[in-house]
């Protein structure tokens, strides 16, 4: 082979390398379903961050104010922003450009429009489509670049499911050739549905049990792909493959108004899940080393936790309590349930986790910093999310390649979180 041609072959391939390492690279540090890149809470990647905020906050990029009312994360690539809102009843899912400006809206249909209206669902970005569970329990499938519909399915209908107090409120779960949802049919209370076309792949008959609020995690045990749900009143787990119930723990006390807003979290054979409303709300279960069930370990009445999520880091877990500890984050040991810290921080909310922090939102819109060290639990940093918004502050904090995103009912805020 002739020099020049091997030097430009040679080259050709380098730069392809080059161009797949950057975009593994940017797909790293996206955030591309609720709760982040596998649903715990924690950014992956991505680059260094401020480890402290002037007093007014991080600066901020850009907010955009037309997105409808809703409780939806942002959803972010490194091409666009997603995310769900509601107008005059109707659903939309919108995409915007990384300036904020919008891209395209399209509607999927009515949302919720009882107690707390708005919409419920944070897309689920996946292959360049997307994936959204409506608080009146549509499932639907949308092309990420244009928005167009690709698929629907009415799951109320298809799997004879009863609504619930406050509309259903899902992102859905999309792993290998499926879409996870959670429908709450007598004989159907968690279904699975082909991404590609919203196909029946399996419906898990064995549970007959309401919707509970939750998004469901994913884990694996004993060579199985085991999915976790909290449904109105139970724990539950899955086999995914085929649909097959694994466990299903009846929660005791049981939750109030059928409320357990807090998906699991899970860490070497054991999960923890809580809910609010005071009472022993807290419990660890230990699963076997097959995958087929679980045994309760431990139960507690310290971490509460409404529906602002939790972050399991080196064997501790992360909250914000409701009534039992009004206000307080907690830090409680997963093998023990010994609380090691506390702190009033940002009050009640949520929190997810990047390059060693916990950014917290209060549901008032106190946002704040926090070291998760639990010999030093305390709120570095703060700042209050401009008025304008309506409702609590509900929605998670999102955290991108660099980027600190809130969404407060209409608005969409961008803050540059980066190291200098």
């Amino acid at each position: 082979m002739r020099t020049d041609v091997f030097v430009r072959r040679s080259w050709m391939v380098l730069c392809a390398v080059a161009t797949l390492g950057a975009a593994v690279a940017s797909a790293a540090s996206d955030w591309t379903q609720f709760r982040g890149p596998t649903r715990d809470g924690k950014a992956a990647g991505g680059p260094k961050l401020l480890k402290s905020w002037p007093e007014s906050g991080p600066k901020q990029l850009w907010v955009n104010d037309k997105l409808g009312d809703g409780y939806a994360s942002a959803v972010v690539t490194d091409t666009a922003i997603y995310t769900t809102g509601m107008q005059a009843g109707e659903g939309f899912l919108y995409a915007l450009d990384l300036d904020g400006k919008q891209l395209w809206s399209v509607s999927y249909g009515r949302d919720w429009e009882g107690g707390y209206r708005g919409s419920r669902t944070t897309p689920t970005f996946r292959a360049g489509k997307l994936y959204l569970m409506s608080g009146y329990g549509k499932a639907a499938c949308h092309d990420a670049k244009t928005g167009r519909e690709i698929w629907a399915v009415d799951t109320m209908a298809k799997f004879g499911a009863r609504n619930i107090q406050w509309g259903i409120t899902e992102s859905p779960l999309v792993l290998d050739n499926k879409m996870i949802v959670t429908p709450g049919g007598p004989q159907a209370g968690v279904v699975a549905l082909n991404p590609e076309t919203g196909e029946t792949v399996w419906v898990c008959a064995e549970l007959g049990d309401p919707s509970g609020y939750c998004s469901p995690i994913l884990i694996e045990r004993g060579g199985r792909k085991i999915i976790a749900q909290l449904m109105g009143p139970t724990f539950v787990g899955i086999e995914a493959s085929t649909g097959k119930l694994l466990w299903r723990e009846t929660r005791k006390p049981a939750p109030s108004y059928g409320i357990q807003a807090v998906s699991p979290v899970y860490a070497d054979g054991r999960f923890y899940i809580t809910c609010g409303y005071g009472g022993e709300r807290g419990e660890m279960f230990q699963l076997s080393e097959d995958g087929t069930g679980v045994k309760s370990v431990w139960r507690d009445a310290q971490l509460d936790c409404h529906h602002g999520g939790l972050v399991l880091l080196n064997g501790l877990i992360y909250g914000a309590a409701d009534g039992n500890n009004r206000n307080q984050w907690m830090c409680l040991k997963l093998e023990t349930g010994e609380v090691v810290a506390k702190t009033d921080a940002v009050g009640k909310g949520s929190l997810v986790f990047a390059d060693g922090m916990l950014y917290t939102l209060g549901e008032k819109g106190l946002m704040g910093l926090v070291d998760p060290d639990a010999k030093n639990f305390h709120m570095v940093s703060s700042f209050k999310i401009p008025a304008g918004g309506s409702g609590p502050h509900w929605a998670h904090p999102s955290i991108a390649n660099g980027r600190l995103y809130i969404r407060h009912g209409t608005r969409l805020f961008a803050y540059n979180i980066k190291a200098q």
